[in-house]
Protein backbone atom coordinates (compact mmCIF):
# COMPACT_ATOMS: atom_id res chain seq x y z
CA UNK A 1 0.00 0.00 0.00
CA UNK A 2 1.28 3.30 -1.03
CA UNK A 3 2.78 5.46 2.14
CA UNK A 4 0.10 8.08 2.00
CA UNK A 5 -2.62 7.70 4.28
CA UNK A 6 -6.26 8.63 2.54
CA UNK A 7 -6.42 12.41 3.61
CA UNK A 8 -3.03 13.17 2.90
CA UNK A 9 -3.77 11.77 -1.05
CA UNK A 10 -6.77 14.22 -1.29
CA UNK A 11 -4.58 16.85 -0.46
CA UNK A 12 -1.72 16.65 -2.82
CA UNK A 13 -4.46 15.61 -5.31
CA UNK A 14 -7.07 17.95 -5.14
CA UNK A 15 -5.07 21.01 -6.21
CA UNK A 16 -3.70 19.23 -8.86
CA UNK A 17 -7.58 18.53 -10.18
CA UNK A 18 -7.88 22.46 -9.65
CA UNK A 19 -5.09 22.90 -11.86
CA UNK A 20 -5.95 20.17 -14.71
CA UNK A 21 -9.58 20.79 -14.76
CA UNK A 22 -9.31 24.83 -15.28
CA UNK A 23 -10.84 25.78 -11.75
CA UNK A 24 -13.30 22.65 -12.22
CA UNK A 25 -14.89 22.30 -8.33
CA UNK A 26 -13.73 19.15 -6.39
CA UNK A 27 -17.04 19.25 -5.36
CA UNK A 28 -18.43 17.89 -8.89
CA UNK A 29 -15.55 16.24 -10.44
CA UNK A 30 -15.24 15.52 -14.30
CA UNK A 31 -15.69 11.56 -14.81
CA UNK A 32 -13.35 11.65 -17.79
CA UNK A 33 -10.70 14.09 -16.38
CA UNK A 34 -10.56 11.58 -13.64
CA UNK A 35 -10.38 8.78 -15.88
CA UNK A 36 -7.42 9.94 -17.91
CA UNK A 37 -5.22 10.66 -14.70
CA UNK A 38 -5.54 7.36 -13.81
CA UNK A 39 -4.66 6.08 -17.02
CA UNK A 40 -2.02 8.00 -16.72
CA UNK A 41 -0.34 5.70 -13.94
CA UNK A 42 2.21 3.36 -14.94
CA UNK A 43 1.12 0.10 -15.35
CA UNK A 44 3.75 -1.43 -12.52
CA UNK A 45 2.22 1.16 -10.40
CA UNK A 46 -1.30 -0.37 -10.54
CA UNK A 47 -1.29 -0.52 -7.07
CA UNK A 48 -0.62 3.11 -6.61
CA UNK A 49 -3.60 3.56 -8.95
CA UNK A 50 -5.63 1.86 -7.14
CA UNK A 51 -5.27 3.42 -4.03
CA UNK A 52 -5.84 6.93 -5.35
CA UNK A 53 -8.99 5.52 -6.76
CA UNK A 54 -10.16 4.16 -3.41
CA UNK A 55 -8.89 7.60 -1.73
CA UNK A 56 -11.19 9.18 -3.72
CA UNK A 57 -13.73 6.14 -3.63
CA UNK A 58 -14.29 7.61 -0.19
CA UNK A 59 -14.53 11.18 -0.65
CA UNK A 60 -16.47 11.09 -3.33
CA UNK A 61 -18.80 9.21 -0.71
CA UNK A 62 -18.25 11.82 2.08
CA UNK A 63 -19.68 14.28 -0.54
CA UNK A 64 -22.86 12.62 -0.99
CA UNK A 65 -23.14 11.40 2.88
CA UNK A 66 -22.66 15.15 3.49
CA UNK A 67 -24.97 16.77 1.08
CA UNK A 68 -21.24 18.46 -0.81
CA UNK A 69 -21.52 16.66 -4.06
CA UNK A 70 -22.54 19.83 -6.20
CA UNK A 71 -22.72 17.74 -9.60
CA UNK A 72 -25.43 16.22 -11.20
CA UNK A 73 -26.65 12.53 -10.69
CA UNK A 74 -25.40 11.46 -13.59
CA UNK A 75 -22.14 12.55 -13.13
CA UNK A 76 -21.89 11.03 -9.48
CA UNK A 77 -22.73 7.82 -11.52
CA UNK A 78 -20.49 7.92 -14.25
CA UNK A 79 -17.22 9.10 -11.59
CA UNK A 80 -18.53 6.30 -9.00
CA UNK A 81 -18.12 3.89 -12.04
CA UNK A 82 -14.71 5.13 -13.29
CA UNK A 83 -13.37 4.79 -9.68
CA UNK A 84 -14.61 1.54 -8.47
CA UNK A 85 -12.92 -0.22 -12.23
CA UNK A 86 -9.83 1.61 -11.15
CA UNK A 87 -10.11 0.20 -7.61
CA UNK A 88 -10.48 -2.90 -9.11
CA UNK A 89 -7.48 -2.23 -11.85
CA UNK A 90 -10.37 -2.50 -14.34
CA UNK A 91 -10.23 -0.54 -17.61
CA UNK A 92 -11.70 2.82 -16.90
CA UNK A 93 -12.73 4.24 -19.72
CA UNK A 94 -15.24 1.74 -20.72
Amino acid sequence: MPELPVLEQLIAFLPVYTEISGGAPVTAMDPGRIATFVESFDEPDAESASFFCASLFEYLHFLRDTGRWSGSEERYRNLHRVLHRGVLNENVSS
